[in-house]
Parts: structure tokens; sequence; C-alpha cells
């Protein structure tokens, strides 16, 4: 006979037992062969982001389709060879729009420009650069990197994992079992993670006009874990 418990790991668990001891099975039924206890936890690893990324946007309007584009295309061109002359940032381009505006007598284009790097302090000059040569910002944002990124959630994981193993152990425990096995193992942990305040970055001098401020902040990775633990009698 099988035996279904369900747990999750903000619940407090409520077994019904005869007093005096363990459940017992009644008389003349099979005894007890295996109980399936379904059980989930969840864990949270904390890391400093290691990438800061900013996204700035050159924007042109003028009389024609042809007149506007060219201008953003040269302000574009123009910010991607500044962008690669500065050590340790990437730059990409993306997010190309051209439209009508003033009710159809003028023409307005944009593209995006994204920069992503690890030296927070040349990323910052270089998108300061580029806002006084024009170009809008359009975010500013740390994060982690893709290799940060993958160690945070794989150590989540392994947490939440071992978290459900020792929860499903102390309900076997309670349960006069003992646990055997997990079966249908399910690991949850998504890509991103909830930013908190950490700390600032300085400006330039006062000399200079001052580049855009990008405030370091911690990530936070979680992973939830779902499974089935067979539990058995000693």
């Amino acid at each position: 006979m099988r035996r279904a418990l369900l747990l999750a790991a903000f619940m407090t668990p409520v077994v019904a037992l005869p007093i005096g001891g363990a459940a017992q099975p009644a008389p003349g039924a099979a005894p007890l062969a295996e109980t399936e206890l379904h059980i989930g936890e969840r864990a949270e690893v904390t890391r400093a982001p290691d990438e800061v990324v900013a996204t700035l946007r050159a924007e042109a309007r003028a009389g024609s389709a042809a007149a506007a584009q060219e201008a953003v295309n040269r302000a574009v061109t123009a910010a991607v060879a500044r962008a690669r002359a500065v050590q340790g940032v990437r730059v990409s381009t993306g997010g190309y729009w051209t439209n009508r505006v003033d009710q159809g007598r003028s023409w307005q284009a944009a593209q995006q420009i994204t920069l992503r790097g690890t030296e927070a302090t040349a990323l910052l000059e270089l998108a300061g650069t580029l806002q006084e040569q024009g170009l809008a910002m359009g975010g500013l944002h740390w994060q982690l990197t893709r290799d940060a990124a993958r160690a945070a959630r794989e150590e989540a994981s392994r947490l939440a994992l071992e978290a459900l193993r020792r929860r499903a152990q102390a309900v076997a425990d309670q349960l006069g079992l003992q646990m055997v096995g997990l079966k249908e193992v399910r690991i949850d942990a998504p890509d991103h993670g909830d930013p908190r305040p950490m700390m600032a970055m300085a400006a330039r001098s006062a000399s200079a006009a001052p580049p855009p401020v990008a405030v370091a902040e911690d990530v936070v990775v979680s992973a939830a874990v779902q499974a089935v633990a067979i539990l058995r009698p000693r």
C-alpha cells in the first residue's frame, strides 16, 4: 500500500498519530511498504555584480528620412569607433527605427548602442563622453557576467537540494521511517536576480562634465527544488 504526504518548505507538517506512538496498520491490513513525501525547498546566494551595462541612443530629426538616418548613422559610427578604442569595453548596436513626427512634417530616426564592461570607471567615462556628443542615456545597471551567474545558480541549487534532503530526513525521523532516496527531482534556478544597494561609483574631477553614476548592487540568485522522497519502515 502506498501513502502520499505533501509538504512545502514553508509549511508546518501536521501528521495524525494515535496516542502512544507511531501510526500502526489496522489489524489484518498489509504492512506499510512505502511512503511518498512531496517536499520543496528554496535557497539564495548573494554575489557582488562584476559587469556594468550602459544603453545609449542616437537620435536625429530632419525634413526627410534620408537626412535623419544619415545623421544617426554618422553619430553611431563615431560612437562605436570611440568605444572600440577603450580597453575592456564591448559595444553592440541595435534597435534602429525611423518614423514620421510633427504630424508628418518631418522624420525622426534613432538607434541603440549598448556598452558592457567589467572596468566600471572606463565604461562610465566613455558613456559620459558619448552623452556630451549628443547621445541619450537609456539605461545603466550592474549585473553578473554569464560565468558568475552560472556559478551562483549552481551554488544556490546545491544548497536548496541539501536543505531538501535534511528536511525529508527530519520528517522521516518524526514518522519513525527512513528515507531511502529521491525521485522526480525538479530544480528551478532563474537567470535573473533581485538587486540590493551596495555602493556608488565616484565621478570625474570637477573640471570636466561628470559621467553618469552607476550604483553597484548585490545580486541575489535563488533556486527552488522540488522532489518526492521515498520513505520506508526501518
